[in-house]
């Protein structure tokens, strides 16, 4: 089980080329399953493993409101990158940023700033090695490898009038991706065959979205804790 943090590298957006410069504030999620390993020699160990990782990405700064007086008064809004439910076709999507506040109409400017929360899983099949560097009574491992990433739920949240509101989903997710995964790992041994290990882990995605905005570089980072047993 491990908490983890979504965030880029470098700026961009997902959703649009609107909200590139927009700051974004991210919840920790949690990612939960198991793992197996095979010993290759004394200090080198395969492992694989199935996960179920939980992910967000919030954007900041967003007027999101619905009525459909909207386009009457001059005011357009909206992102190739996201599908809106049918019961949400009249909703507006601005970026704050980008706003004139003296020359936008006034149903703008008495909006306030809300946010556009992207909420997605994936089940991951991690393959790495572990090698061991330090042989004690704690054990130090260096871990790299690499993770497919099979998507399982994509939903798009937004703050509108004060409300947090389920309007569509994004649909430049790519269904499959993967991530180039380095660790530390702490393993205390609590009995001849029974472990406490401990992970941080940085994993870098790859080809996780198409058509970004900015340059737009996906990571996560989780603390990984669990219990192993040893045959």
């Amino acid at each position: 089980v491990a908490p983890v943090y979504y965030n880029s590298l470098t700026s961009g957006s997902t959703i649009g080329s609107q909200f590139n410069t927009n700051s974004s504030s991210n919840d920790i999620n949690m990612s939960y399953g198991l793992k197996g390993s095979y010993a290759l020699s004394n200090s080198l160990k395969l492992r694989a493993g199935i996960n179920v990782v939980n992910l967000n990405y919030t954007t900041n700064d967003v007027i999101v409101y619905s009525g459909s007086g909207a386009a009457a008064r001059g005011v357009t809004g909206q992102s190739n990158n996201i599908v809106l439910r049918p019961e949400m076709s009249s909703v507006t999507i601005l970026s704050r940023t980008i706003i004139n506040s003296d020359s936008a109409p006034e149903i703008v400017n008495t909006k306030y700033n809300g946010t556009l929360d992207q909420r997605f899983s994936y089940i991951e099949l991690p393959l790495e090695l572990e090698y061991e560097v330090i042989d004690g009574s704690i054990n130090l491992n260096v871990i790299g490898g690499f993770s497919a990433l099979f998507l399982n739920s994509n939903e798009i949240y937004a703050d509108i009038e004060g409300t947090n509101t389920l309007i569509g989903e994004s649909n430049n997710i790519n269904n499959t991706s993967y991530t180039a995964n380095f660790g530390i790992g702490l393993s205390y041994g609590i009995t001849e065959h029974l472990n406490l290990n401990l992970e941080p882990t940085f994993k870098y995605q790859i080809n996780g979205f198409n058509n970004t905005s900015g340059d737009f570089q996906p990571f996560f980072v989780g603390l990984y804790s669990g219990i192993s047993f040893k045959f």
